[in-house]
């Protein structure tokens, strides 16, 4: 899973964002995914997780159920 993968990397990855060489959103989709897991966990269905993590993060439901999938794989 790439998600785990990053995780493992969260501190370097801030690092590399902070001298500009990484995209910030990195760091974001962590946490989207993070959040996604504590939704799933309390039983919320996919659609209804993806609609709440939008509007806390302001982005489309879209945006977050396609970073979901790539950090999934």
């Amino acid at each position: 899973m790439l998600y785990t993968k990053l995780k493992h990397l969260e501190k370097e990855i801030k690092q590399l964002e902070k001298l500009g060489v990484v995209d910030p959103s990195w760091s974001r989709n962590i946490k989207i995914m993070e959040r996604y897991a504590e939704l799933k966990a309390e039983d919320v269905c996919n659609l209804c997780a993806y609609h709440f993590i939008a509007e806390e993060e302001r982005i489309s439901w879209s945006s977050v159920k396609k970073i979901v999938k790539r950090l999934s794989e």
